[in-house]
């Protein structure tokens, strides 16, 4: 089997241990602890992708990409690593390139997959659904939220303000969408109207 598929397939399968757990009254650690699994896992295969495999590319592979949050992740960490493959390249550090950027990072003291699991718990609690669903908030905001961890913001507050980002964006959508709707009556509207006076006129109702 690929090495690559072998763990991006394995990175899935950690999802999974999320979906199973976060079904289990209780498990609340070991559901933050199984996001943090799949994280690191898929961080891992982004690192090695740009480092040796070569395999996927900048782009989640189609195994990722129904689970939202472990495609932006990828693609993130894809992102990242190249950027520090090509700045290490002629310096000789490329054997300490696949844990730079996870280590633990002051005043929070935690990496950053633990740190983004804590988020998705807080994500769920706050809009009452399971972490699993927690990307309908996060979805295409990663490098927002990597830019939150490097600045020392607790999972706490930067899930509120995941939260009231996300649903002030619902807000607008459904307004844009009553819009849209009375606007096509409109035009509806005005074309019947229309339709109806060349109809009269064609039969001298009207002038």
């Amino acid at each position: 089997m690929n090495p690559a598929f072998q763990e991006a397939l394995a990175a899935r399968m950690l999802w999974v241990d999320v979906v199973v757990l976060e079904q289990i009254e209780g498990s609340a650690a070991q559901v933050e602890a199984a996001l943090q699994a799949a994280y690191d896992a898929v961080h891992e295969l982004a690192s090695k992708d740009v480092l040796t495999y070569r395999h996927y590319g900048p782009r989640a592979p189609l195994l990722l990409q129904d689970v939202p949050e472990l495609a932006d992740q990828y693609n993130l960490a894809h992102e990242l690593y190249s950027e520090l493959f090509y700045e290490n390249y002629h310096n000789g550090s490329l054997g300490a390139l696949s844990t730079k950027w996870l280590k633990p990072s002051k005043p929070l003291d935690l990496p950053y997959t633990k740190w983004l699991a804590a988020v998705d718990m807080n994500i769920a609690e706050l809009m009452g659904i399971p972490c699993s669903q927690a990307a309908m908030a996060t979805n295409g905001h990663s490098k927002t939220l990597l830019f939150c961890w490097s600045n020392g913001r607790e999972p706490k507050s930067t899930a509120e303000d995941v939260v009231d980002c996300y649903e002030m964006d619902q807000k607008e959508e459904r307004r844009q969408y009553v819009i849209d709707i009375a606007d096509t009556y409109a035009s509806i509207d005005a074309d019947l109207v229309e339709g109806w006076r060349e109809e009269c006129q064609d039969l001298g109702l009207i002038d």
